[in-house]
């Protein structure tokens, strides 16, 4: 029995070290969001790929980027202790459900983008229209909010609905202010506009496995001492025409 006991007690901590902080981790990300994560040639840039590079290395660990489709980001988190999200993620109360989330880093409000002859001004406008989003994000809910599931049509990204609204195949894409704009200026089509029709705030945040307080702990330390230091203005600058875009 006590043999017994013994090699129980190891298994647990076996199974403790395994969900330990590693040197190394894994950055689920969707490099599909500009400006706060693409690619350039064989390079990730980016907000979010600047913050988690400067978060490392203020927290001392090192780390490893992992491409994936938005809706496979939280999935992966769950799976691994030692892989974080960071991709442009809202926090919601869904999503805490599954996963830890760090303070949050910016405050991404919903805007809406819509064709400059369109008229539309409120949601009550967008009511039983077709309305684009990215799949599994908060625009995707929203938009279901407004017109109901069967007229939310989604994509893997939000360049993929706002280039389907230039094509008139919808009639509206909710999206995220600062991605939204920086898409706008690489587009240059006089014909769009951007709407704020008054949707909610929405704050980003780095999500970490349940089973890992201990680096949920080391980033928000990273996050408070970047903050403090200004960094969050410096990236705003660098990645944002409007400085206002990352403000609170």
């Amino acid at each position: 029995m006590k043999k017994l006991i013994a090699l129980l007690v190891a298994l647990m901590m076996l199974g403790t070290a395994a969900a330990a902080m590693a040197d190394v981790v894994t950055v689920a990300f969707n490099p599909e969001y500009p400006p706060f994560e693409s690619v350039n040639g064989d390079q990730y840039e980016g907000y979010d790929v600047d913050l988690i590079k400067a978060v490392a290395e203020k927290a001392g660990f090192e780390i490893e980027f992992e491409a994936m489709d938005f809706d496979a980001v939280i999935a992966a988190v769950q799976a691994n202790p030692n892989t974080i999200g960071v991709s442009g993620i809202s926090i919601t109360d869904e999503r805490k459900l599954s996963v830890d989330f760090s303070e949050g880093y910016i405050n991404a409000g919903l805007i809406v983008v819509v064709k400059k002859d369109s008229g539309y001004a409120t949601t009550d406008d967008l009511k039983g229209k077709v309305i684009g989003v990215q799949m599994g994000t908060t625009s995707d809910f929203a938009a279901e909010e407004i017109t109901g599931q069967e007229n939310t049509a989604k994509y893997k990204s939000f360049l993929n609905a706002i280039m389907e609204l230039q094509g008139n195949k919808v009639d509206a894409v909710i999206v995220d202010k600062p991605v939204g704009m920086a898409i706008l200026a690489s587009l240059a089509d006089d014909s769009l506009e951007i709407v704020d029709m008054g949707l909610q705030a929405d704050w980003y945040g780095i999500e970490v496995n349940k089973e890992n307080p201990e680096l949920l702990g080391k980033i928000n330390a990273a996050l408070k001492e970047l903050e403090a230091a200004g960094f969050y203005e410096e990236l705003a600058v660098k990645y944002f025409s409007e400085k206002e875009a990352a403000a609170e």
